[in-house]
């Protein structure tokens, strides 16, 4: 047994120089792999940190980008609601709900299916559905409502009739015995100037038709006092 220990003692001894270089170039392997551990390490940690620094730009804009589309929403809105009132404002102008007539005037007559007879010499169908106002001289016939004049006719009952397509569906007929201020193809405004009242007759009629079917004006005249 000894001498077996020998033996072994003797080999360490003679391949001490090979153990010790071996043991070097493991003790260096392994500081290189350490190392090249650590490296690693490093640059998985600053690849996560870009990362983390990357979400948290983009989630930063993102939030920029919510908050910016929020904005173009809410003045989008804004400008469609605008151009909705706008819009109603405008088509507001064209709706002939105005009275015709201006100053203190009277009914004389309204359309049959309101109760009231209409005069006698008004035996055309059409006429029927008219409202006859008294006026006095200085009274003015005005546009119901925003248009264009269609025609301009004589009468056999007034002397002259205007017609106004206000392009909503909605047609207006005045009758005065005196010569229109306006001719036909005119845009007119509401309230504009189609006749003036004098003593050659204080009666004007008024007609509304929708869709081409004749409606009682009483129903779409807006009347105060």
């Amino acid at each position: 047994m000894e001498q077996k220990n020998n033996k072994v003692k003797e080999w360490l001894i003679k391949h001490q120089r090979i153990l010790a270089i071996v043991c070097g170039v493991l003790f260096v392997a392994l500081i290189v792999y350490i190392f090249l551990l650590e490296k690693e390490k490093r640059t998985l940690l600053a690849e996560v940190d870009h990362l983390n620094s990357q979400k948290e730009e983009m989630s930063a804009v993102a939030a920029r980008d919510r908050e910016e589309m929020q904005e173009q929403i809410t003045l989008l809105s804004n400008q469609v609601a605008e151009q909705i009132a706008k819009d109603e404002l405008e088509a507001e102008k064209f709706y002939p709900n105005g009275l015709p007539v201006s100053g203190k005037v009277t009914i004389v007559s309204k359309p049959e299916n309101s109760g009231d007879t209409p005069p006698e010499e008004l035996t055309d169908e059409e006429l029927r559905t008219i409202v006859v106002f008294g006026a006095k001289p200085g009274a003015k016939v005005m546009a119901a409502g925003s248009g264009t004049v269609l025609s301009v006719k004589a009468d056999s009952e007034f002397g002259y009739s205007v017609w106004i397509d206000h392009g909503n569906g909605y047609v207006t007929v005045y009758r005065y015995k005196d010569t229109p201020k306006i001719k036909e193809g005119d845009d007119v405004t509401k309230g504009q100037l189609l006749f003036e009242v004098n003593y050659a007759s204080d009666r004007v009629g008024y007609q509304v038709l929708y869709d081409n079917e004749y409606i009682n004006p009483m129903d779409v005249m807006e009347i105060s006092g």
